[in-house]
């Protein structure tokens, strides 16, 4: 049996659970009165008792399509006897009950109502790596690896120069001091003797 509404009653229904996906959740608000809205508001409240609206809309019913900014923001329309909503912005822990709260502001008089709450269900995408990105990670690991390679070679060539430079040197010394050595014990013979060989 349906009962008839009084002329001035406003009804709101929701679903009673809806899953969102990437952030945004879809919600549909039903509403019900004798009267024919021109001017409303739409807001959207969490929690069973939340006071604070998520977000609100003021809508002419010439255009209505209505918007709200934020870090969670509304998007929607409304029809006769429904508001269409997308609410985006919502994580996983954002998982709650949410209210639509309908507001006829004219003609009047001015009816309110909320209605009774949905379960929102916020799915969150893992951050799984998919095989695109792990080729990718492998990659830039790898030419980091090459490049650190290339940057910390370390000491080795600095030791091999010095290793090379000393031999060179005491090479070097050793054929002077031959040399020196050579000069010095070959006895001087004087011009005379040099020609009496002769």
């Amino acid at each position: 049996m349906v009962t008839a509404l009084p002329l001035c009653a406003l009804r709101v229904s929701q679903p009673y659970r809806v899953v969102g996906k990437e952030g945004e959740v879809p919600l549909r608000c039903s509403f019900s009165s004798k009267l024919k809205p021109e001017e409303m508001q739409v807001s959207l409240y969490k929690g069973l008792h939340g006071r604070e609206s998520l977000c609100s809309a003021y809508v002419n019913l010439s255009e209505p399509y209505f918007t709200t900014d934020g870090t969670v923001n509304c998007r929607g329309n409304i029809r006769s006897g429904r508001v269409d909503m997308i609410i985006a912005g919502l994580r996983g822990n954002d998982t709650d009950l949410y209210r639509c709260k309908i507001e006829i502001l004219f003609p009047p008089p001015y009816l309110r109502t909320v209605g009774n709450g949905t379960i929102f269900y916020i799915q969150e995408t893992p951050n799984c790596p998919t095989v695109s990105t792990q080729s990718q990670i492998q990659s830039q690991s790898q030419t980091s690896e090459q490049e650190n390679v290339k940057n910390n070679v370390g000491p080795l060539p600095l030791l091999y120069a010095i290793v090379i430079i000393t031999s060179c040197s005491f090479i070097l010394q050793m054929i002077a001091c031959k040399w020196r050595v050579s000069t010095s014990t070959t006895p001087m013979l004087s011009q005379k003797e040099s020609y009496m060989k002769f």
